[in-house]
């Protein structure tokens, strides 16, 4: 039986919701960890998978079930995206550093300071001159 509006609700109600752009479609991640081949989500990265709000009911069953627990996921309203030209020529134009990720870097841990310090880590586990980045006071970066 799919769940209603109240079971969702309950069901996620522990999960924090962040801001994740400008554009209007919500979406959520959720860390799957060994069990990376979900029916119905997206591999993003090994151990992480993509959901859309049609996939709402799909997630809660998830939960309901033991898969996954609450706290695998991670709920977005809005995204940022590109077209995939734009985007190569903005990396081009060094407007944007590629990094490699993992589930632990988009899941940290859960406090408040996880999305601020989350750049600062990123920059130190990439090394050399982005380590160097990292320590730089922002205004100066």
């Amino acid at each position: 039986m799919k769940p209603n509006n109240n079971e969702l609700a309950t069901t996620f109600a522990d999960c924090s919701l962040h801001f994740g752009g400008p554009l209007e479609a919500s979406m959520f991640l959720l860390k799957v960890g060994k069990k990376s081949k979900i029916g119905g989500f997206e591999e993003v990265i090994p151990g992480l998978c993509f959901g859309a709000r049609n996939s709402l009911d799909e997630a809660a069953e998830l939960v309901k079930r033991g898969t996954l627990k609450s706290e695998d996921f991670k709920f977005f309203v809005g995204y940022a995206g590109w077209q995939l030209d734009q985007l190569r020529e903005e990396i081009e134009s060094d407007y944007w550093h590629v990094a490699a990720c993992s589930p632990h870097l988009i899941f940290g841990d859960s406090s408040d300071s996880w999305s601020e310090s989350l750049w600062k880590e990123i920059l130190q586990e990439m090394g050399g001159h982005y380590s160097e980045l990292s320590r730089k006071p922002k205004q100066d970066i």
